[in-house]
């Protein structure tokens, strides 16, 4: 397991990463907070494990709680959407060989413009192939759940395939037509594929473990701790997804 041989040998751009996503997460959750202390005042939910009727009640009393939630969430996603494109071209030189913070840095604004127009090309991707899917299987739940699941994976091994060639190979990565020709070799590379969709379906399981842990740890001491080991398995999980695409776009071809 190359790939996973690179993510190791990394060990401090992973824990920098799980630092960074600690200090985002509390940032963002202070607004929320704010909301819901100022909401309760002086007074406290006695049912510790009855969370969602808590929330159910202070949502229709206080409209503006759930607001505040729902600007937090989107601008969690967002902010996260940003923070991977800004350090995506340093992460896969790291990922690729030694490198040190200045280079880090370079790398990262150097090769940001062509991961911005990968992400472009990768949202259109995803939704020609969504609109395809549904098309095709959407009177079938089951069918189409998988097939939303195959073709969700195959975009994003496309778009770390491309972002790999970009900043090791020296691709250009502006033109659609090195998009399209990722997307061919994906197709041709049922290993790669495989690999880069078992690893994100693997980090896709351990986000719903931290939701479970949430509700159903509510109040105990451990289900914080639980949450950010859990939320650090998942920072891992997509370092070596990325690693899956570097260590195939560095292997020598015959």
């Amino acid at each position: 397991m190359k790939s996973l041989r690179r993510v190791l040998g990394a060990l401090p751009l992973w824990l920098g990463l799980c630092g960074l996503q600690f200090v985002l997460a509390w940032a963002l959750a202070q607004p929320t907070a704010a909301a819901a202390r100022a909401a309760l005042g002086n007074h406290a939910w006695p049912y510790p494990d009855r969370l969602i009727a808590a929330l159910t009640e202070l949502f229709s009393l206080h409209p503006a709680i759930a607001a505040t939630i729902t600007v937090a969430e989107i601008a969690s996603g967002l902010l996260g959407g940003a923070v991977a494109l800004l350090l995506g071209g340093g992460l896969v030189a790291r990922l690729a060989g030694p490198l040190r913070a200045p280079e880090f840095a370079r790398a990262a604004a150097l090769h940001l413009p062509a991961l911005a127009a990968i992400t472009g090309y990768g949202l259109l991707l995803r939704l020609a192939l969504l609109l395809l899917t549904h098309r095709l299987v959407g009177a079938h739940v089951r069918l189409e759940l998988v097939a939303v699941a195959l073709v969700l994976s195959f975009a994003t091994c496309v778009g770390d395939l491309a972002a790999a060639r970009r900043v090791v190979r020296g691709d250009r990565g502006l033109h659609p037509r090195e998009y399209l020709r990722a997307c061919a070799d994906v197709a041709r590379s049922p290993r790669l594929w495989l690999a880069s969709g078992a690893l994100g379906l693997a980090r896709w399981a351990v986000a719903a473990a931290i939701v479970a842990v949430a509700l159903h740890g509510v109040a105990e001491p451990w289900s914080i701790w639980a949450a950010r080991g859990l939320a650090a398995v998942a920072v891992f999980l997509s370092l070596w997804r990325i690693a899956v695409a570097v260590e195939f776009t560095a292997a020598p071809r015959a």
